[in-house]
Parts: C-alpha cells; structure tokens; sequence
C-alpha cells in the first residue's frame, strides 16, 4: 500500500486495520521508532524554562484570580535534589542550573511548589505528537490537530496545578494537616485520574481530526502479541 492509500477517507475510514504480513509488520516497526524518537527527543533534548516560567506564571494567574494571595519567586535547587531522571535530563544542557520557578501562598519561603520540566505535561505531549506524525493524515490536518493538542495541554495542565496548589492549601489551612501528606494525596492520587480523563479526552479529539491513532496502537499490539505467540511455540498469525 502506498502513504496515500493509508490515509482515513470517508469511504474507508481504517485502512491501516486493512494491512497484512510484511507491510503490517513493517509499519508496526517504522511507527514505533518514529514515535519513539519523537517522544524522546522532543521531551529530553529542548530547554524548557520558557515553558516553565510561563506555566507557573499561568498558575499564579488562575490562583489569584480565585482568591488566593500567591507569591512567584526563582527558588534555587540543586540538581542532585530532583529525582533521578529530571537531574540526569538537566544535566545534559544545563548542569550547572540552580533556580527553578516556583509559588509560594502564604508569602513565605514555606511550602512552595517549584515547576520542573515534569510539571509541563509535556511527558503526554511529546508522546502524543510522536504518535501523531508516525499515523497516515494529511499534513495540514496533523500540524492543526498537533497545535491545538499542545495548546489544550498547556492551558489544561495549568488549572491542574493550580487546583492543586489550592486543594493542598486549604486543606492545610482548615484541617491543619501536614504539608507532605497533604502534598502526595493533591498532586499523586488526584494526578492519576486526572492524567488517565486527560488521555481518553485527547485521543478522542485525535481520532475525530482523522489521525487514527488507536489504529497505529492496534497494529503496534498484534504485532507483539505475534512475537509473544512465536516465543512461546505458538502459530503465527
């Protein structure tokens, strides 16, 4: 089949469900790496502070628009103080950065919720756009579907860690709990479904723009579970 023909047309909405042998293998592999290095490099290798700043900037807009009395300030951070893979990222353009946006609510240095490169969301957006690019579409579609992805996410992600921000504070405040405890339930555990709504909601908008996303994931699946059948002595589909 050629590109062309992959491409998801009213008439023939999942083409790439229609590829079989070594074409479907060969694009199971050539997707997967592109995706691949598309994640990992648009994740890893560019320097973030920009977005960093702009997304804590953001986060102080939506705070004090609710009320709050938020305070923004360049909290200094030494690398070995991340976690491993933030430390190990920005070691690879920027070992020898110190300071790191942050918010403070109460005004003091107490308490404050620093943004780092795994605070932007961009874990989510890089993937989504490797997974983008590496399905059949039309160029025009994939770079408007790309954008507003990648703008959702930023504006999306900054209510995110406003409402956390605020949660965390007022249940501080009101049940005088500590600030860790308080911090991993606000940030982890309403994380997760909020990550897992996010995902649904995004791949959702892909699909509906014409990048059969899920189909390239399909594929991706029946490929691995035909090495999984051929590993274990089964017959080959």
């Amino acid at each position: 089949m050629s590109d062309l023909s992959l491409i998801p047309t009213e008439h023939d909405p999942h083409p790439l469900l229609k590829l079989k042998g070594k074409e479907k293998r060969q694009y199971a592999i050539t997707s997967f790496l592109i995706t691949v290095f598309l994640t990992i490099t648009l994740y890893v290798f560019p320097d973030f502070s920009v977005l960093e700043y702009a997304t804590t900037r953001g986060v102080y807009f939506v705070l004090y628009i609710f009320g709050f009395s938020p305070r923004m300030f360049m909290y200094e951070l030494g690398l070995n103080e991340l976690g491993f893979f933030d430390s190990l990222i920005y070691s690879l353009y920027d070992g020898k950065r110190s300071t790191f946006p942050s918010i403070s609510i109460d005004g003091t240095t107490q308490n404050n919720f620093i943004i780092v490169r795994a605070c932007t969301g961009m874990q989510a957006g890089a993937l989504l756009i490797g997974l983008i690019a590496s399905t059949p579409g039309e160029t025009k579609t994939k770079i408007r579907t790309a954008y507003i992805v990648l703008f959702t996410l930023f504006i999306g992600n900054i209510f995110r860690i406003a409402a956390q921000i605020a949660l965390t504070t007022l249940f501080i405040e009101v049940f005088h709990l500590d600030f860790e405890s308080v911090w991993a339930y606000s940030h982890d555990w309403t994380g997760r479904p909020i990550g897992f709504l996010a995902t649904i909601g995004f791949t959702l908008y892909i699909e509906k723009s014409g990048i059969r996303i899920l189909d390239t994931i399909t594929i991706w699946m029946d490929e691995l579970l035909s090495i999984g059948n051929f590993f274990l002595g089964g017959k080959k589909s």
